[in-house]
């Protein structure tokens, strides 16, 4: 950094002295303008040993600043190469997850329906044995209806039956009939005690 401070300031300087150099030469002379061939030549020496100096000084550090530049490009571009034989692979490995996810969607989807076909099953079986429970309940519950009617049915009938027997026992039964009656009733409760 320091030699590098240094070369600048001795650029600086050559240019400067060339570009006074190159004014004293043109504000010369008045009226004529003759060449001078000395002054011309000493010029030119000056140009040449200036050039030859900056040459000499900076021929190290620009070769060193070039030589440096060219290994920084080629690192970047071997950097770049190995990135993009990265990127390459990758690409690859993604396209490859992607042919074998169509794969996995389609076993996925197969499964699902599978299953979707299992449960169909089950459910329809499900409701079958509801259905068939449903069945022996409502046939459970008429029998036990019709067994009721006829209990109401027998127990209306034997009312009815005792009400027309009492009817009829009310208008032939005579009260020497109801004396005896009440008589053998007497007499069987005796003998049963």
């Amino acid at each position: 950094m320091r030699m590098r401070g240094t070369y600048l300031g001795l650029v600086t300087f050559a240019v400067m002295a060339t570009t006074m150099s190159g004014l004293a030469w043109a504000s010369e002379g008045g009226g004529h303008h003759e060449l001078n061939w000395w002054d011309f030549f000493l010029r030119l020496m000056n140009f040449a040993i200036m050039l030859g100096l900056l040459i000499y000084l900076l021929k190290k550090p620009l070769g060193n600043f070039f030589v440096s530049r060219r290994e920084n490009i080629q690192n970047t571009l071997i950097e770049l190469e190995q990135k993009k034989l990265e990127a390459d692979k990758k690409c690859a490995e993604y396209k490859a997850k992607l042919s074998t996810l169509d794969k996995e969607v389609g076993q996925i989807i197969a499964e699902y329906v599978q299953e979707g076909e299992a449960e169909k099953s089950k459910i329809i079986e499900a409701a079958q044995k509801q259905a068939e429970y449903l069945k022996q309940q409502a046939q459970l519950t008429i029998q036990q209806e019709i067994k009721s009617a006829r209990e109401s049915l027998q127990e209306e009938i034997a009312d009815l039956t005792v009400a027309a027997a009492e009817d009829i026992l009310r208008k032939n039964i005579k009260a020497k009939d109801q004396d005896r009656l009440v008589q053998e009733f007497i007499a069987k409760v005796v003998e049963a005690k």
